[in-house]
């Protein structure tokens, strides 16, 4: 089993970061590890001033319900307060759903697309200006296996992910004249709270009886959220300044088997 991730900082330093959905999980990991590599770190989650927020962030957080496009707008103008600017967005909220299609109510559909999708392009529409006050920088969104395959009982989920994917390919051609650069990360599954608390449904999407089941055949373990943070630096710090419109899965290779 591989061991944490030697962190070498520096290859943020300096760098203005808003991270939503940063109190846990994926993005928590992510903040932190921001952090750690120099970066200036605001938080913006629903969870915001739960005992969950104050880590290595020094408690930089807000509360931004992403699909209200005034959180985000005043989750940016607060970063750039803070900080002199807004260098990286990372559009990492998310909110799952275990309904099959027929079951869903239009109430549970509309807060699944507002999250997921409708909360990225709002991360996507109110931080670029501010990143491109700075001359440029970067934009990195959270997709999801669930975005390019079919998963019974989360076809919301698998909806909002797609389109997160098409948002992503469509921001880098719009945005690079402006110094943007726009990808996303595609995780198979990672070993967070939430992805263990629904592994009953993770299992019933997948068409597997067990979870350990895929894993064995397709991840071989579950992936760490440090091993997704790792991937993050690299794809926002300056030596990737060419990198654009990236779909960058971390599965062990499950999405080529």
């Amino acid at each position: 089993m591989p061991t944490d991730i030697a962190v070498t900082p520096g290859r943020l330093d300096r760098k203005a970061v808003l991270v939503t959905g940063g109190a846990h999980g994926i993005g928590a990991a992510i903040a932190d590890r921001f952090v750690a590599e120099g970066a200036d770190v605001l938080v913006a989650d629903v969870a915001a001033g739960r005992d969950s927020v104050g880590r290595d962030s020094a408690g930089r957080a807000v509360r931004c319900d992403v699909s209200v496009p005034e959180d985000v707008a005043a989750a940016v103008a607060e970063a750039e307060a803070r900080f002199g600017g807004l260098d990286i967005m990372v559009n990492n909220a998310g909110l799952g759903s275990a309904r099959d299609l027929v079951d869903l109510d239009d109430e549970e559909w509309a807060r699944v697309i507002g999250v997921n999708l409708t909360g990225t392009f709002h991360g996507i529409r109110h931080a670029a200006p501010a990143i491109g006050r700075r001359g440029g920088g970067a934009i990195l969104n959270m997709s999801s296996l669930a975005g390019g395959r079919a998963l019974p009982g989360m076809g919301a989920y698998s909806a909002a992910k797609a389109g997160v994917e098409a948002l992503t390919r469509t921001a880098a051609v719009e945005l690079r004249g402006a110094g943007i650069r726009v990808n996303a990360i595609v995780p198979g599954l990672i070993g967070t709270a939430a992805a263990h608390g629904g592994a009953a449904v993770l299992a019933r999407g997948l068409g597997v009886d067990d979870v350990g089941d895929y894993l064995d055949r397709r991840q071989g373990r579950w992936g760490r959220p440090d091993e997704v943070a790792e991937v993050a630096v690299h794809l926002v710090e300056d030596a990737t300044a060419f990198t654009s419109g990236l779909l960058y899965a971390i599965d062990n290779g499950g999405s080529a088997s």
